[in-house]
């Protein structure tokens, strides 16, 4: 599944402390390059004292207070949820085993890992007639929600939802990957068929030459027609390989 692009509306994480120090370390530093700067800032700054080091610690912690406040916003509003998934997408309805694990999990004692396991175990133990217990209405809501679902599709209201957070150009850069490898899987695969009809010419007019010179040589038309015949078997072996090649290309794309 394709995720949804980073929200334009959501708040940016600020620098840390270290990044601050590295950002001005870097402007103060222009003979160093690459991993030099990382090496000599790292340097610096573990050897630095603590008064020193509240020059970027001060504003990193401010900036840091801000964007946790911001984001709490973020998360209140709404926008957060409604960018990971379309709030109008219709609800899938629960599978009986998720319904059942629901209702375990409010008894249950243990690890998160250990209620699962022991949900699990007990789900297996039941008879098929219990597991219908917790199906409930579970057919006709799959029902209901395969039809919603044609109609969110139809509304136009997915595709929308897509493009505005960037699945759409996702899913359609992955098309055109897709279809660039298949067509060259197409062209290597028509190029190694020319090349096995090619073998396979050129070994029949290599034999038939030859049996043709043994001819007008004298050569006895016994073993004449013993040539030829050695020809086309290499000719019918020739073309044997070569559909045997395209079937095993085939099957690997």
């Amino acid at each position: 599944r394709i995720a949804p692009q980073r929200d334009p509306e959501r708040p940016l994480r600020p620098a840390t402390s270290w990044i601050l120090f590295l950002q001005d370390f870097r402007a103060q530093t222009t003979a160093l390059k690459g991993k030099e700067v990382m090496s000599a800032a790292s340097q610096k700054w573990k050897a630095m004292a603590a008064d020193s080091k509240a020059k970027y610690e001060e504003p990193a912690k401010e900036a840091r207070s801000k964007y946790a406040q911001a984001m709490k916003s973020y998360v209140e509003s709404g926008k957060k949820d409604a960018w990971k998934r379309d709030p109008e997408r219709p609800t899938r309805p629960l599978l009986p085993y998720m319904r059942f694990m629901q209702e375990y999990r409010k008894t249950a004692t243990g690890s998160m890992l250990e209620v699962t396991k022991s949900g699990a175990s007990e789900w297996r133990a039941m008879s098929d007639a219990e597991k219908r217990r917790w199906a409930g209405s579970y057919d006709t809501e799959k029902a209901e929600y395969a039809e919603a679902m044609r109609k969110y599709k139809e509304s136009g209201k997915e595709a929308a939802y897509k493009e505005k957070v960037g699945i759409l150009a996702q899913q359609e850069k992955l098309k055109a990957k897709k279809a660039k490898v298949s067509e060259k899987a197409k062209a290597a695969k028509t190029a190694e068929k020319a090349k096995a009809a090619k073998t396979a010419e050129k070994a029949t007019k290599k034999s038939k030459s030859k049996a043709a010179d043994k001819v007008k040589k004298g050569a006895p038309t016994k073993v004449a027609k013993a040539e030829a015949e050695a020809a086309k078997e290499v000719l019918k072996k020739a073309k044997a390989a070569a559909k045997l090649k395209q079937a095993k290309a085939k099957a690997k794309a």
